[in-house]
């Protein structure tokens, strides 16, 4: 499934996200003067995959044969990657920043990582995000990727912080799923993303084992709330490229958010976070 840059707007419709930039809360991510810079930049990565002349950029094949946005697409070898850069720098030319393309490292990132998990130790984490891409490429979504923890204290682990949010962690596990809470600071694009791909920022101890988490969650998840700046320099009439595209970061704070067992990629098996890190 290809979007359009129009249908890309008209898709964040769907969700209400708990959104606060400037401090003021918004009614619609779409709608949003301060945001929009942000999502014509995002736009332009769904429209630039319908030309024919940027097709072999732009659009990519998967190993089952579907065709793909390249922003979201796993690489398959190094002409692959050849190609996003050129997807990127082709964007990037157009808007200054081409933002998407994080949550497809993220991706390749989780697929990599994921495959050596089960090899090693068992279990079905890859074959979960497996499902998760077929969600992915047949919905055409944008993924934000939130790897940055708070830290807190720098000198001190994890587990051992006086404020435990200032690192996302697992606080509840059931047959259902697993809940979250912390914090994951300077996620590009994080007001107006469909989803979060949550992932573990550095290497994890025994001890941390909580905070060796990896998942998908929507934007408008029941307790996540973002906390954003503005994205450019809307309505400033001396920013003419700045005004038009730009990129907004956000702060996103969960407050135990629920995320299903099929979102789930990595939780608690603390030798393999740095591995989730390291590939992406």
């Amino acid at each position: 499934m290809h979007l359009s840059g129009g249908e890309y707007r008209e898709s964040l419709r769907r969700y209400s996200p708990t959104v606060f930039v400037n401090g003021r809360r918004v009614e619609s991510v779409a709608d949003e003067p301060l945001l929009a810079p942000g999502i014509a930049g995002v736009a332009v990565t769904y429209d630039f995959a319908l030309r024919e002349d940027l097709a072999p950029w732009m659009r990519a094949k998967t190993a089952g044969g579907e065709t793909v946005n390249r922003m979201i697409a796993i690489p398959r070898d190094g002409s692959d990657l050849l190609d996003k850069l050129e997807a990127v720098r082709l964007v990037c030319r157009e808007t200054g920043c081409a933002q998407r393309y994080l949550g497809g490292d993220g991706l390749a990132g989780v697929f990599q990582a994921t495959h050596r998990l089960d090899a090693e130790l068992g279990g079905d984490y890859h074959p979960r995000l497996l499902a998760y891409l077929r969600h992915v490429y047949e919905q055409d979504l944008t993924l934000g990727l939130a790897m940055t923890d708070a830290k807190g204290d720098r000198s001190l682990r994890p587990h051992a912080q006086p404020n435990l949010d200032a690192y996302l962690r697992i606080v509840e596990r059931n047959a259902k799923g697993i809940t979250i809470s912390g914090v994951k600071a300077i996620v590009t694009g994080a007001p107006y993303m469909h989803e979060l791909l949550v992932m573990p920022g550095r290497a994890m101890t025994e001890a941390d084992r909580e905070f060796a988490v990896c998942c998908a969650v929507p934007v408008d998840a029941p307790g996540l709330t973002i906390v954003a700046r503005p994205a450019g320099r809307p309505g400033e009439a001396a920013a003419k490229f700045s005004g038009k595209y730009g990129q907004s970061t956000g702060v996103c704070l969960f407050d135990k958010v629920f995320v299903p067992w099929e979102r789930v990629f990595l939780a608690g098996e603390w030798q393999h976070s740095e591995r989730f890190t390291y590939h992406y």
